[in-house]
């Protein structure tokens, strides 16, 4: 989410009828393409891998995946930062933070992994949290696929790659779509996902989350939304 202003004019801009739940098999070409882009940038740069840092819940499957490519074994340390509907209000949450002493080098690489990037607030989040905790570290930024005119928000990586491009926050129109190659008649989801609970994000409603309101009361309020 950028501002209540682009959101409103976004949110407009989607159907449910044109949602799509991709199969494994659809799916793997997007994961395949952000593992051949992640592979070339630490060969490129001479880097191992230290950490893998996964943004729960969108980030876990793809971060596995790339963690088995780059042979990381334990060092697998997830955070997590969600957005919840509450009293007319949107409010971003640090629900899952780092524990400092899980990761002992002092300037580890730290190979960071969202699965669906649009306005990119949680991953700048996660990135920056990051860097204040490990000022030395050097952060690689993958997301599985990322929105076009937001690819380049996440200050605190050096890089961010992205595995395919979409029009997320509606902001192109179908001919630059077109001309750049990126869908725009689908509303592509993962093979994990659920319309009905994606589509309750497009209606402002907070979907019904185990122990929703005890999440939200242990958690800490980053950012926070008008809705009205």
């Amino acid at each position: 989410m950028n501002n209540q202003d682009s959101l409103k004019e976004a949110l407009k801009k989607y159907n449910k009828n044109n949602y799509h739940v991709q199969t494994i098999v659809e799916y793997q070409a997007e994961l395949d393409s952000l593992l051949t882009k992640v592979k070339e940038y630490v060969t490129t740069h001479h880097l191992t891998i230290d950490v893998v840092v996964p943004i729960l819940r969108g980030g876990n499957i793809p971060a596995t995946y790339l963690a088995y490519l780059f042979d990381v074994l334990t060092t697998i340390v997830p955070v997590q930062y969600k957005y919840f509907f509450k009293n007319g209000k949107c409010e971003l949450r640090r629900l899952l933070s780092v524990n400092k002493g899980t990761i002992r080098k002092v300037n580890p690489t730290i190979l960071l992994v969202e699965g669906n990037h649009c306005y990119g607030n949680q991953a700048k989040y996660a990135a920056k949290d990051l860097k204040a905790m490990f000022p030395q570290s050097r952060i690689i930024y993958a997301a599985s696929n990322m929105d076009y005119n937001y690819q380049d928000v996440v200050k605190d990586a050096e890089v961010s790659i992205y595995g395919k491009l979409t029009n997320c926050c509606k902001e192109l129109s179908e001919s630059e779509c077109k001309k750049l190659g990126i869908e725009s008649k689908q509303e592509i989801l993962f093979p994990w996902e659920k319309i009905d609970e994606e589509w309750e994000i497009i209606e402002l409603k907070q979907h019904a989350y185990n122990n929703v309101d005890q999440i939200i009361s242990q958690s800490q309020l980053l950012q926070e939304f008008d809705l009205g």
